[in-house]
């Protein structure tokens, strides 16, 4: 078993460990996640662990290059839906760019599938 985790979203996969390095040298900015409440629905979120979600930890935002850089949480969807529980509307955040993006990305967009290869 891994120690290591993963965050998976339609045909892309992203190694949240090593995104979790890169974004320790960043800096943390405060973002509105009201807008990224109707996303919710998308994910897969573990009820009961909603409630044990640190809404001072930051949500990490990756930056898709084949998306005209379009932002996209890799972690933090629990924070996220205890936010909107709580009716917080202002979580901390750091910003992966393009190429952080990409070098946590392990498969999806111009990276392939893993069964297509």
């Amino acid at each position: 078993m891994s120690d290591r985790e993963f965050f998976d979203f339609f045909h892309y996969r992203w190694d949240i460990t090593k995104a979790r390095q890169i974004a320790d040298d960043l800096p943390v900015r405060q973002f509105n996640a009201e807008p990224w409440f109707g996303w919710l629905g998308l994910i897969w979120i573990e009820k009961d662990h909603i409630a044990a979600a640190d809404l001072s930890r930051p949500i990490l935002v990756a930056l898709i290059r084949e998306m005209n850089s379009a932002p996209l949480i890799i972690d933090g969807w629990h924070r996220l839906a205890r936010a909107q529980r709580d009716g917080v509307t202002t979580l901390p955040v750091v910003v992966l760019d393009e190429d952080q993006e990409y070098a946590v990305r392990i498969y999806g967009g111009d990276k392939g599938l893993p069964f297509i290869r």
